[in-house]
């Protein structure tokens, strides 16, 4: 058989409590702490629970229909002051609370002017008491009362209306319209108004009721949309995180090659290179003096000997810096200095404000390359004559600022996702947990600023 019984709200709304209670994740400390706990006292804490849920659907139940009756008060308010007929809200004793345009019309004064004045000032002396009756019927029998009385205007005229009003607000207050029946084609207007005023109440509860679905459903397709881009953020910050450990991954393995090969030219290579220039040497002091054909031949060899070891020192020391792993960072940042002086004859100067700490390995290969990409900059973009590069090593922080006389750079090209190099230095310094900065003034340089914590 089919179950006939149905559910009243307030079983509706203990279920959906019910609901929500099950699907609440419950802590292990929490799950030992109630497995602890006797059984009148877990009905006790269950009905806690419930019935704070409950109190949470009610509130939000009380927001949705507070939304809808804001949207019901403006669309009221403005039936009200564009109807034709006069509209008034007044108190029990009959003073003017409010008023709509037309009903400030029919007493022939301004609306302002009409707020706080007794209606009953109004009306003819000889219609006074049918009105206050009326008046006291309207708050006595919380119903629609009519009434008809005459009105005395500004000129002395006598117009016949007729009120009808209907109280508001729990009692306190009522809302009387008037309809000036003083020719005949008014009565059929009242009545015209009245199926208008009743077809537009219509169609605006069909209106409030519409637009509160359409606020639930939207309500559910924006919850629908936050969940989406959440899992989407989620998605790209986990793509990003991957991106940076893979980045991290390659500059290691880079500098693991680069090491590799700098120690395989320096152990072949050079030494090939360093045992011929020792055999040509040992033969040039063996030939005839007086034969100044071979000796000048031999001078040619022994010059192009040493310019090749020079280059093989050169490239040994752009992929991996030796002095670097044999004497430290700040050896190595010197000697990197002191060469890009000399190749591109702008003045360097290196001040070591403090040096009391041993900064080597993993940090010391990032601190070095990104000096060495500051410089290829300068050389390449910064127009400049003049660089200083000024060190903090202390036992907390080092500190490297690296500063020209040049052009300055941008905002732009600094923010560009074009600018590599920049791009580089920055993932470099953040997989050391250091920060990076970059601040140019246009006509008077460039300063960058690396500050990487030694103390975790």
């Amino acid at each position: 058989m089919k179950d006939t019984h149905t559910k009243s709200a307030s079983e509706t709304l203990r279920e959906k409590a019910e609901d929500l209670l099950k699907k609440k994740p419950v802590s292990h400390s929490t799950h030992q702490l109630l497995n602890s706990l006797d059984a009148e006292t877990l009905k006790l804490i269950h009905e806690l629970e419930v019935h704070q849920f409950e109190l949470e659907l009610q509130n939000e139940d009380l927001l949705k229909s507070r939304y809808a009756a804001h949207a019901a008060a403006e669309k009221y308010t403005a039936l009200y002051d564009l109807a034709p007929s006069g509209y008034f809200t007044l108190s029990t004793d009959g003073t003017i609370l409010e008023l709509n345009p037309s009903g400030a019309t029919m007493l022939g004064k301004n609306r302002p002017n009409l707020k706080a004045s007794r209606f009953g000032f109004f009306i003819s002396d000889d219609t006074r008491p049918v009105f206050n009756l009326f008046l006291d019927k309207v708050f006595s029998n919380k119903s629609k009362e009519t009434c008809e009385v005459t009105f005395l205007t500004k000129s002395n005229l006598l117009i016949y209306v007729h009120l009808t009003g209907i109280v508001i607000e729990n009692g306190e207050k009522c809302i009387v319209t008037l309809v000036d029946l003083t020719g005949s084609m008014l009565m059929d207007a009242m009545r015209a108004n009245e199926k208008v005023l009743l077809s537009s109440e219509n169609r605006l509860q069909k209106e409030v009721e519409l637009r509160t679905r359409e606020l639930v459903n939207l309500n559910k397709n924006i919850k629908i949309e936050l969940n989406k881009r959440k899992k989407s953020q989620k998605k790209l910050k986990q793509s990003v995180y991957d991106f940076k450990q893979l980045y991290a991954y390659l500059q290691n393995i880079r500098e693991e090659e680069r090491k590799v090969i700098a120690r395989t030219v320096h152990d072949n290579l050079a030494q090939l290179l360093s045992t011929l220039k020792i055999g040509l040497t040992s033969f040039k002091g063996n030939t005839d003096k007086m034969d100044f054909i071979v000796h000048d031949a031999l001078d040619s060899l022994l010059l192009l000997v040493e310019q090749s070891m020079d280059a093989v020192t050169s490239v040994i020391t752009e992929l991996r810096p030796i002095i670097l792993d044999r004497m430290g960072l700040i050896p190595a940042l010197k000697r990197l200095f002191l060469s890009f002086q000399k190749d591109t004859g702008i003045n360097c100067d290196v001040l070591i404000r403090e040096d009391s700490s041993n900064v080597k390995g993993k940090m010391a290969t990032v601190i070095y390359r990104v000096a060495q990409e500051g410089l290829i900059n300068i050389r390449m973009h910064s127009k400049a004559t003049y660089v200083t590069l000024v060190i903090i090593n202390s036992s907390l922080v080092f500190s490297l600022t690296m500063k020209d006389n040049g052009i300055g750079i941008s905002q732009e090209k600094i923010s560009s996702p074009a600018s590599f190099g920049i791009i580089g230095m920055k993932e470099r310094v953040e997989g050391i947990n250091g920060k990076i900065s970059f601040k140019g003034i246009p006509g008077r340089g460039t300063t960058v600023l690396l500050k990487v914590p030694l103390v975790k």
